[in-house]
């Protein structure tokens, strides 16, 4: 498992992103042949032109869509990659994205084809009026996806903070829909053990053990490349919770996941008496960030989160709205 990357910007992307944005666009980037940065590759007047001019090699592509005054940010990673070029890609994303500043980007994606695309950003534009029976499969699945996650989010954000929030999508509060398989208590396996992987086990409808092993850095943190996985981290005296659900992973197991994790925490904060420290989610392996699970005390949490927002200087400003509209 590796850390972010540390690969940053160039002033010359930096500098093209800063730009008003008074119509729709499309900017690209790329890693530096030395991995030392990420270049400005080209800009784009339409999607469509982006589109076409795509290869097989990964970039950075930033779409403005009309109206708007932030970017959507989609990793373009073909399938015939480099291994090494995926990975590099995949650890310098998060970095890129705090670089420029998470309040200027909205939507993010992982695409493989050039046409997937054209097929977000028609999305992106019929998002306030489109009829679900036109959608294909795996467009509806994705959306299903997508808004199941968004549900998680809350559910969990509520049983963690103990604040009661009114479901954003109108819908019933989460349930877990599986019986948590134990013959041990939770909290006193990992006092023995202090990583402990669990997933869901069709066959029996039930939330197992995974696998379980002592680890002496969180550097040493292993999670499954195959399908999701729950697995919880004690740090000393700190507790965490990781959601990953790896690129391969079928629809059904990541609808199975999303749509039981709320409920498996509050199971765990409730009738195992685990309070979290933080609740990560993460796709492949490679997207955890250590820093986010490194602290093993309340002190050095605190401490981290102090220095996080002492260290975090913007280096982009807003872009501006249609118009030169200042937000």
């Amino acid at each position: 498992m590796s850390n972010q990357s540390g690969i940053l910007a160039n002033q010359a992307l930096l500098d093209e992103l800063n730009k008003d944005l008074a119509n729709a666009g499309v900017v690209t980037a790329r890693i530096s042949s030395d991995s030392t940065a990420v270049e400005l590759d080209r800009t784009y007047a339409t999607v469509e032109d982006c589109v076409k001019a795509l290869s097989d090699e990964p970039l950075y592509i930033f779409y403005h869509a009309p109206a708007t005054a932030e970017y959507q940010f989609i990793s373009y990673v073909p399938d015939t990659s480099a291994v090494r070029s995926k990975m590099l890609y995949a650890s310098t994303k998060n970095t890129l994205v705090r670089q420029i500043g998470t309040n200027s980007i909205g939507k993010q994606l992982l695409i493989t084809e050039a046409s997937e695309l054209a097929d977000f950003a028609n999305n992106l534009a019929n998002d306030n009026g489109t009829d679900n029976d036109a959608l294909t499969e795996s467009e509806r699945s994705a959306r299903e996806i997508d808004a199941t996650q968004k549900r998680e989010f809350y559910s969990t954000y509520n049983s963690i903070s103990g604040r009661q929030l009114v479901s954003q999508t109108g819908g019933g509060p989460n349930v877990l829909q599986f019986d948590v398989k134990m013959s041990d208590n939770v909290k006193q396996l990992l006092k023995e053990t202090n990583v402990v992987a669990f997933k869901i086990d069709l066959s029996n409808e039930d939330i197992s053990v995974l696998n379980k092993e002592n680890i002496s850095n969180p550097e040493d943190l292993k999670l499954s490349s195959e399908h999701p996985t729950y697995t919880l981290y004690r740090n000393n005296e700190l507790y965490y919770f990781i959601y990953s659900c790896p690129s391969g992973s079928k629809v059904k197991e990541r609808m199975l996941y999303a749509s039981n994790k709320s409920g498996f925490i509050k199971h765990l904060n409730e009738k195992e008496g685990i309070e979290f420290s933080n609740v990560i989610e993460i796709g492949d392996a490679d997207e955890l960030e250590l820093s986010l699970i490194s602290s093993g005390t309340t002190q050095q949490l605190q401490s981290e989160a102090s220095k996080s927002d002492s260290n975090s200087t913007r280096k982009f400003n807003r872009p501006r709205g249609p118009g030169g509209r200042k937000r």
